[in-house]
């Protein structure tokens, strides 16, 4: 396991992960089997039983759900790492045609606010479907 730490502190809290610890939540929370994220980390599955251990211990609890929020109210884990993929492609969509329109008047550029307006409400509404699911 390596040995590099990140301490993170709340009001009232500090847990420190080792990077093995913090990859496997990243890769838990994105719903990937212990045999891919073994594989990933490079570990036998009885090391990756002993992080899933470590970090139940280090979070004080046994419900990985728990787990995973108290992990993304300390910072450990952040919401943009997790975004949706539709949410994805309607920002390369709009990230386009805010490309395309510099691009054909430079030197006037300003970004129409119905632009805007239209990305914000498609990204707002695509959030509102979002549920995540956890193991």
């Amino acid at each position: 396991m390596e040995c590099s730490t990140i301490e993170l502190i709340n009001e009232n809290s500090s847990i420190e992960l080792s990077n093995n610890e913090r990859y496997f939540l990243r890769l838990f929370v994105l719903n990937y089997d212990d045999q891919y994220i073994s594989n990933f980390l490079e570990m036998e599955e009885k090391d990756l039983d002993y992080i899933k251990r470590i970090l139940k211990k280090k979070f004080k609890t046994k419900d990985w759900v728990v787990l995973i929020q108290k992990a993304f109210e300390l910072g450990i884990l952040e919401e943009r790492d997790y975004i949706d993929p539709a949410i994805k492609e309607i920002a390369l969509d709009y990230a386009s045609k805010i490309v395309n329109d510099f691009k054909s008047k430079p030197s006037r550029y300003k970004l129409p606010k119905d632009i805007l307006f239209d990305f914000d409400n498609s990204i707002t509404r695509s959030l509102k479907k979002i549920k995540i699911t956890l193991k």
